[in-house]
């Protein structure tokens, strides 16, 4: 400092006011979070089925991800999750939900989203070692969509130094996703659940898992304005997944199995997939992998691929040929697909 001579003067330190740095933690600590991320990808068919038709091939936005976490206070946190690019009104806001962290191992959701069964669907597609999911995931694994609106909890509840136990269940509406007015009612609701246990010592880590699904399913008939063309459905539900992931591969595989009976109906439809995959790890992070879905006569496709990138990196890159033979809703099959899918989170 300098006097009014302009000489200098002694210095004085000022001293923070502690109320306002516990002010400026509070603010910096609660600040929401904002993440996305974009994945491109190339698919090409190859003429295999032997009738000179094909698919074309084309570039298409596969995901466009803007999400939105943060904490309200020590305990309460929210996070929401939209994908502006989705051709779907339904699928426009992917998860909105709130979380309430006073349970010591359990977490509870309130809004929508994931219903829990098996190993895919719980898993982020953006952590997937494919470019699509398996039929087990899309079809047994879920009721008509992937997410409902509902009431959930989550947790892992350790047992020791190297095993715990996982739990997720949700209570939801059991009906389409984001339909709106009239068509919403439903008074059976759904329920589903998977429980699982985890060993985990140095690069080891492996997890088996049983789910279940029960409740009603409203589906929608040929005309949205006449509700009495409307299907409500019973549905049960059974699985189990088992997971190895080692430092040198990974391997994954899930089973399940559905008994629906349609109203008005005395007969179950029953139906069973599953699907089998091995990764192979390398310290450049570039891997090659197969997997195996079964449906029934219906659905059964080989996939080969190669990938690029960790689970969680910024960027990822994908390569998957599929098999496309054994999908018999044509009797020739269908042909062979590649896909090519960049990823970049930010």
């Amino acid at each position: 400092q300098l006097d009014e001579a302009g000489n200098a003067g002694p210095t004085f330190l000022l001293k923070k006011d502690p109320a306002a740095q516990d002010t400026t933690a509070k603010k910096k600590k609660y600040k929401p979070k904002i993440s996305g991320l974009i994945a491109m990808y190339y698919q090409n068919e190859f003429n295999t089925n032997g009738d000179s038709l094909r698919d074309p091939d084309g570039f298409r936005l596969f995901k466009a991800r803007l999400e939105v976490q943060g904490m309200m206070s020590e305990k309460i946190g929210y996070d929401i999750m939209i994908d502006p690019r989705t051709p779907l009104h339904g699928g426009l806001v992917r998860d909105a939900v709130l979380t309430f962290s006073h349970l010591k191992y359990h977490t509870i959701k309130v809004g929508r989203q994931k219903t829990p069964f098996g190993w895919e669907n719980l898993l982020s597609s953006a952590e997937m070692l494919t470019v699509n999911r398996s039929e087990v995931a899309e079809g047994v694994g879920r009721g008509d969509n992937l997410r409902d609106n509902g009431i959930g909890i989550i947790g892992r509840i350790p047992i020791n130094k190297h095993f715990s136990i996982d739990d997720h269940f949700t209570f939801t509406n059991g009906t389409r996703l984001d339909v709106t007015g009239p068509y919403d009612f439903n008074s059976g609701k759904a329920f589903w659940g998977r429980v699982g246990i985890r060993y985990k010592k140095k690069d080891l880590k492996v997890q088996l898992g049983g789910s279940f699904g029960e409740g009603e399913l409203r589906l929608l008939g040929d005309s949205l304005d006449n509700p009495n063309d409307d299907i409500q459905m019973k549905i049960h539900r059974l699985g189990a997944d088992l997971q190895v992931d080692h430092k040198h591969f990974f391997m994954a595989a899930e089973y399940g199995k559905g008994r629906d009976l349609a109203q008005d109906s005395t007969e179950f439809d029953e139906y069973s997939s599953w699907q089998a995959l091995l990764a192979v790890k390398t310290k450049w992070k570039v891997g090659a992998l197969v997997r195996y879905e079964w449906a029934g006569d219906e659905w059964n496709i080989p996939t080969f691929g190669l990938y690029y990138g960790e689970p969680k990196d910024r960027f990822r890159a994908i390569a998957n040929y599929l098999i496309r033979k054994g999908v018999t809703d044509v009797p020739e099959g269908h042909d062979d697909r590649f896909y090519v899918m960049v990823q970049v989170r930010f």
